[in-house]
């Protein structure tokens, strides 16, 4: 029995992570310990990045799952016992080789499922998915599918996020309208749609719509796509589109003035950034600050960022931006500081606190080996020192002028991801929880040790550069506790981000 599984059994956890080098060679030599799947009190379980190519029928012994991570194996079905746990809320299997999905009628409680990167293709086909009504948010990024097929012929009343960027869709249904009343999301990039249904523009809750990279007929249309915003776009498709029943092109000309001199509607849309921002949500962690770190970097204000797509060039271009923040409202680090992390690669509880030099150890960004943070430090300096000499400066200046904040500092500020340091500010976070192109879903996280104003500004100011660089975000608030559960702070509130220049705030 693998040690993991071992201490999970004795100790009768709730949790299990498996993922990684290590667990990828003892899979390869003897497969997965089957002891896991009779730890029946598990109600989460992640087994990711390990190059499994098979789950045994015994998964469906794990009555208790509410959460299930199978992400980046060597997978090309699931086990049909799947349909067994009827507590599942979220299921991702993405980064896999799965071409067929097992029924899933029992699992009436799902909320997210996540199928990107497979090898899903023609119509997609999950029979039950009917009877998960809870369900709201879907993945199906990078397969070859050429329809949504059951997604979109059954109704899903709180379905509120659909991705499908990247697959060879050629069809929408008109019936979109009347099966996902409240979709709030719908990215569509990278298929090969020559039209939509003019349904969609009547879709009065959809806040942002991704229709670029489609060969789309109508070529004003299409262009209004990649230059206009989501507004813009549904208000042509409500007026331009054909819908079931023949009303289609109510209105003519190309932007043409009317009697009183001003340009229909949808040019007159001024082109800017949106901002969604979605209310706190029960499947993403809090973060609870304890009264130790107090004395050295008291405040810290966070929030999740869904729904990115960092292929590409993009990663590259938000790292700079990232690097750039931090050399100017940053101030070198000295004002506040931002760590960004995969929030898949995050599982919680999250604690904000203090420990003393010797007794924090973290995986930087800089190294793939757990580092003690004193002496993490000490290089740091060394480095500095001899940047310094060779430069022929009097003073160090750049990345490292934020070291002098340590001096005074006892204790050294971390966020605590269960008893892993995924966070050392002002000096790094985590290699553990480190962004790649394939990150969807961002944890953000601003500290300072000046007012809590500081880091607020520095934080919004990232979110309104990710919305330039990387088009429409969807930001889910972030809540800051006390020890003892009274709220602190909950970024972005009703006030933050309120009169920001070229950025359409929609609150949910």
């Amino acid at each position: 029995m693998w040690a993991e599984v071992a201490l999970a059994k004795q100790e009768q956890r709730h949790e299990l992570v498996l993922q990684g080098k290590d667990v990828q060679e003892r899979v390869e030599k003897t497969g997965l310990d089957a002891n896991i799947f009779k730890l029946d009190k598990l109600n989460f379980l992640n087994i990711s990045q390990a190059k499994v190519n098979c789950i045994p029928d015994t998964l469906g012994f794990l009555t208790n799952l509410t959460s299930l991570v199978l992400k980046g194996n060597s997978l090309t079905s699931i086990p049909t016992s799947l349909n067994n746990l009827k507590k599942l809320k979220l299921l991702d299997l993405s980064l896999n080789s799965i071409s067929t999905l097992p029924p899933i009628p029992s699992l009436t409680e799902l909320t997210t499922l996540n199928l990107s990167l497979n090898n899903l293709s023609g119509e997609f086909l999950l029979e039950g998915i009917q009877n998960c009504q809870k369900l709201s948010l879907v993945d199906l990024t990078a397969n070859t599918l050429t329809s949504l097929g059951d997604l979109q012929i059954h109704k899903l009343d709180h379905l509120a996020e659909v991705v499908a960027k990247q697959n060879k869709l050629d069809t929408l249904s008109h019936e979109l309208l009347d099966n996902w009343p409240v979709l709030k999301k719908l990215d569509l990039a990278e298929n090969c749609l020559k039209e939509v249904p003019g349904e969609l523009g009547e879709m009065t809750k959809l806040k942002e719509l991704n229709l670029v990279d489609n060969p789309l007929a109508d070529n004003r249309l299409r262009k209004m796509c990649g230059q206009k915003g989501t507004k813009s776009v549904l208000d042509y498709v409500k007026s331009n589109c054909s819908k079931v029943g023949g009303g289609e092109k109510t209105t003519k000309g190309k932007g043409k003035k009317n009697k009183k001199g001003r340009k229909d509607s949808v040019d007159m849309d001024e082109l800017c950034d949106t901002l969604t921002v979605v209310s706190l949500r029960e499947d993403m962690p809090e973060i609870v600050a304890t009264e130790a770190v107090k004395e050295v970097r008291p405040f810290i204000v966070f929030c999740f960022v869904t729904g990115l797509d960092l292929a590409g060039e993009n990663l590259k271009k938000f790292l700079s931006m990232q690097t750039r923040l931090h050399k100017s409202v940053c101030a070198n680090r000295t004002l506040a500081t931002i760590a960004t992390h995969d929030l898949s690669k995050v599982t919680g509880p999250l604690v904000y606190t203090s420990k003393l030099p010797q007794d924090l150890s973290i995986v930087p960004l800089s190294s793939p080996h757990p580092t003690r943070a004193d002496l993490l430090v000490t290089q740091l300096k060394t480095e500095a020192e001899a940047l310094r000499k060779e430069k022929k400066r009097n003073a160090v200046t750049g990345l490292h002028n934020y070291l002098h904040l340590l001096d005074t500092w006892t204790v050294y500020p971390c966020l605590m991801d269960g008893d892993k340091a995924i966070s050392f500010p002002p000096v790094t976070n985590s290699g553990d929880t480190r962004i790649c192109e394939t990150t969807s879903s961002l944890l953000v996280e601003v500290t300072s040790s000046t007012k809590l104003g500081d880091a607020k500004m520095v934080l919004e100011t990232l979110l309104l550069e990710m919305a330039g660089l990387l088009g429409g975000l969807e930001v889910v608030q972030g809540r800051v506790v006390g020890e003892g559960g009274e709220l602190k702070v909950t970024y972005p509130a009703k006030t933050d981000l309120a009169g920001v220049k070229n950025l359409k705030v929609v609150r949910e």
